[in-house]
């Protein structure tokens, strides 16, 4: 009887278990150290999130996952030393899987059976369809007690997801109003440059940024950049970036030395090398490519740096195209490597076009990219077009190209025409 009683009792914990996983939580109960031992088994969404490497023997080291969680298992163990009741729950955080998709998780510690139990939970799935689940479980004679205790604890986890997701909404929204905010509304206008812009965010909140702007009475600056990774991370980086890319920050025109409201243009080579300085990768586990250009507008003369970004062209008026492809490599090296700078002569009717990777790059649902080829067979078919009308031609072919297929990555392009 004692041994039917045992083996009852461990199918009634591995049908938890079970349910449990179906649910979308991850098991785990406290071991020796700074681990955790897994109960029952290991989702798929977890091992492509933090990869095989994290278990040893089904138990994971803290360190080797999350910062976050190796801080919320002190508070888990108080909160079962203390005999809390209810559920201590960490608030949902932002993971990115190997696939660079981000998935949204959730810590709950409780005591499940009288045992001090972590759960790891991945959010985003239906209520109702958890609801579901459990009503199969019990038509199938799972005990009625612990489905109760697992239907009130996915009842309250999914009350507060809703405030918290409610809330993630509205700071994301406000991030992205934020990011908007550094890129050009109203471009400047100058004598005898046109302006025009198309911006396709993949996301809310973007890496990509660019804009133009007045280094004083006869020369403009212009870039566009593209911070590696996605979501806020890139976006909060990206933000960074365009500070320091403005007049007033001292890195694209400084005063000159003894002499009242004299301004002097910074070279992009110059540029690029502070960029390099003040944005080293080990600092921020980030880089970013960028082209920055400045134009005098009296003389039509371009000067430019690259930073591992895609090459942009010049427009000819004859139909001709160009690319400026002096530079260097990658923004975030710590100045390691030294920049070139390139310098054009441009005529009336050319017209410059700068683009991100999203736009070649860029995979319909047949795994075809769009491509180098189509953009320049679109430059090459409307160069005599105002750079606006371009940029829609370039748009309308992406367009047609993509079908039903969302970007993968976020797509701008900036352009600039001589008219005069």
């Amino acid at each position: 009887m004692r041994d039917t009683r045992f083996s009852q009792e461990e199918m009634t914990e591995s049908v938890l278990f079970d349910l449990l996983e179906t649910l979308g939580f991850m098991v785990m109960e406290p071991s020796s150290g700074n681990r955790l031992r897994v109960l029952g088994k290991i989702p798929s969404w977890f091992t492509a999130t933090f990869g095989l490497e994290a278990f040893e023997n089904k138990e994971i080291v803290l360190e080797n996952i999350s910062p976050f969680v190796d801080h919320f298992e002190p508070l888990a163990h108080q909160h079962w030393t203390d005999r809390s009741l209810g559920i201590l729950k960490s608030g949902p955080w932002v993971e990115t899987d190997r696939d660079g998709r981000e998935i949204n998780l959730e810590l709950l510690a409780l005591n499940l059976n009288g045992k001090p139990t972590l759960l790891l939970q991945l959010l985003g799935q239906e209520y109702f369809e958890k609801r579901e689940l459990l009503q199969r479980f019990r038509e199938k004679g799972l005990d009625y007690e612990i489905l109760f205790k697992t239907q009130r604890a996915l009842r309250l986890a999914h009350d507060l997801l809703l405030v918290k997701q409610r809330k993630l909404k509205e700071d994301l929204a406000a991030a992205s109003e934020i990011q908007r905010r550094f890129l050009p509304r109203d471009m400047p206008k100058t004598r005898n440059v046109k302006i025009a812009f198309k911006f396709r965010p993949c996301s809310s909140i973007a890496g990509d940024m660019f804009n133009v702007v007045e280094l004083d009475d006869h020369n403009i600056g212009f870039y566009l950049f593209d911070v590696s990774g996605h979501g806020a991370p890139a976006a909060m980086m990206a933000v960074s970036v365009s500070q320091v890319l403005q007049p007033h920050s001292g890195f694209i025109i400084r005063n000159q030395p003894g002499q009242f409201n004299k301004t002097e243009v910074i070279s992009p080579r110059e540029v690029m090398d502070n960029l390099d300085l003040e944005f080293p990768m080990e600092r921020f586990d980030k880089y970013f490519t960028i082209f920055y250009g400045t134009l005098n507008c009296n003389d039509n003369i371009l000067t430019y740096s690259s930073a591992g970004h895609p090459f942009p062209l010049i427009v000819r008026g004859n139909g001709s195209l160009d690319f400026m492809d002096k530079g260097g490599t990658i923004i975030g090296l710590g100045g390691m490597i030294p920049f070139e700078q390139g310098q054009e002569h441009l005529e009336r009717g050319d017209k410059i076009i700068l683009y991100s990777d999203g736009l070649t790059e860029f995979e319909n649902a047949r795994k075809e990219c769009f491509g180098m080829e189509r953009l320049k067979k679109v430059l090459i078919s409307h160069y005599d077009s105002p750079v606006d009308q371009l940029l829609d031609h370039i748009q309308a072919s992406l367009v047609n190209f993509a079908g039903n297929t969302k970007p993968q990555d976020d797509i701008s392009l900036l352009g600039l025409e001589i008219t005069g």
